[in-house]
């Protein structure tokens, strides 16, 4: 009876660390995902807009 509880601690345990790192690497590619993704700026925010703006006016 000993082995077969041995045994499926094993399992356990690597069922255990599969499901950690399965969480790591999504958690790691929705930061690369985030940090990468480009940021959509509208032309208020945007200062190059205003300024080459002012420039064409002149």
């Amino acid at each position: 009876m000993k082995s077969k509880t041995k045994i499926i601690v094993l399992h356990m345990k690597e069922i255990i660390y599969t499901i950690i790192f399965a969480a790591l690497g999504i958690l790691l590619i929705l930061l690369l995902i985030l940090m990468f993704h480009p940021k959509e700026q509208s032309a208020e925010s945007d200062p190059q807009c205003c300024i080459a703006e002012t420039n064409t006016s002149s």
